[in-house]
């Protein structure tokens, strides 16, 4: 029988420490969560069809389609609409919200000049190193709404 140095209790911690690690970086797809630059998701991306995205380096963003198919439930404007993005940071008093001077980030902040009629509830989430944006309600589930931009090209 093989014996080891570690109590059962510490062997089952790091388990479950390993095991959230693991599920903080990767969403139930699978895809694993990415940090990227402004200048890495700056361009047009699109989803399917109808839905397509574009965030320029000044942080305004134009878009169309957002209130289309698995994005309708988001409260979100649709049609052609525009506003100001942002990358979600810590601002330092332990709070994630987004902010104009983040120049990377994982998690994407759109904020639009339209009026939703209530809560708009869209986050993106860089996955796939970078190469896809996925659409989320729910910022602990990347990709929840299985939209998934890609670049436009």
């Amino acid at each position: 029988m093989l014996k080891t140095p570690f109590a059962p209790a510490v062997r089952w911690t790091a388990a479950v420490l390993i095991t959230l690690l693991a599920a903080a970086a990767c969403d139930d797809t699978g895809a694993r969560t990415a940090t990227v630059s402004v200048e890495r998701v700056t361009g047009s991306w699109r989803a399917g069809d109808d839905t397509a995205l574009t965030l320029s380096a000044d942080r305004t963003f134009t878009a169309s389609g957002l209130n289309s198919g698995k994005l309708a439930g988001t409260g979100c404007p649709g049609g052609h609409t525009d506003g100001d993005w942002a990358f979600f940071a810590d601002d330092g008093d332990g709070l994630y919200m987004t902010s104009p001077r983040a120049r990377s980030g994982s998690e994407i902040g759109l904020s639009f000049t339209e009026q939703a009629d209530g809560p708009c509830r869209l986050t993106l989430t860089a996955v796939d190193d970078g190469e896809t944006l996925c659409a989320t309600s729910d910022p602990e589930t990347p990709c929840d709404l299985g939209v998934r931009f890609t670049r436009k090209g």
